[in-house]
């Protein structure tokens, strides 16, 4: 058996900005806060990371302070996101991963879940609109804990329960399109699989250590099943 973890952002779907405008409406209502995301570079960080790393541009302290924005700045966040997520003209599901997440579906011997640091109502949302939701019947999320090597842990024991199978480390594969993503699969002790359609440049995503790296799931589509050994 094997197990796939998925990011979502840039990996699975683009959706044009609607996470960074959701948050930009949630910090403006909540603290009156314009611009808040503006030098936050969001790439691979859980979404309360980003949340307290904008607090703390702000003068916010990290202790009790932080954690109640976290909590207010998550709750104004999820409405706004399911709006900017409908109303964006740019989302799209990315080059491939239509084609290959029904593929994988299809094989007995594949389990397939999320490890994201999008908090799981985000990360639903985001799925919805390309109607890939029903593939990753569990996952890891950022709600769970700020650092993503706790995300993709949480995830490969969700996949354990849900399953009520064990992963080997060498047949779980951790899927993103960031050195962080890179980092936290390895340092879980798993596989790890870097996609270019984000931010990072194959070199950059090789650079970091990552076990195979594919532009998209297009053009990479027959490596990522070799190398993967699905197929």
């Amino acid at each position: 058996m094997k197990l796939l973890l998925w990011d979502v952002d840039l990996t699975l779907v683009t959706t044009g900005g609607a996470g960074i405008r959701a948050l930009d409406r949630a910090f403006r209502e909540v603290y009156g806060w314009d611009g808040a995301m503006a030098r936050v570079a969001p790439q691979g960080k859980t979404d309360p990371a980003i949340i307290r790393e904008v607090c703390a541009r702000h003068g916010m302290d990290g202790g009790a302070g932080a954690a109640g924005a976290v909590d207010r700045i998550l709750a104004r966040y999820v409405e706004y996101v399911a709006e900017e997520v409908r109303a964006s003209e740019r989302y799209a599901v990315l080059p491939g991963v239509g084609g290959i997440l029904a593929e994988l579906d299809a094989l007995d011997d594949v389990v397939q879940g999320l490890a994201t640091g999008n908090v799981e109502a985000g990360a639903r949302i985001k799925l919805e609109r390309g109607g890939l939701n029903a593939y990753f019947p569990f996952g890891g999320f950022g709600g769970i804990s700020e650092h993503r090597l706790d995300v993709v842990r949480a995830a490969a024991r969700r996949a354990a329960e849900w399953s009520g199978r064990e992963f080997a480390p060498d047949r779980t594969f951790v899927i993103g399109d960031t050195p962080r993503d890179v980092d936290a699969g390895r340092r879980a002790g798993f596989r790890t699989v870097a996609v270019a359609t984000g931010a990072h440049t194959v070199d950059q995503l090789s650079a970091a250590g990552a076990h195979l790296v594919i532009r998209d799931f297009s053009t990479g589509r027959d490596q990522f099943m070799r190398s993967t050994r699905i197929a």
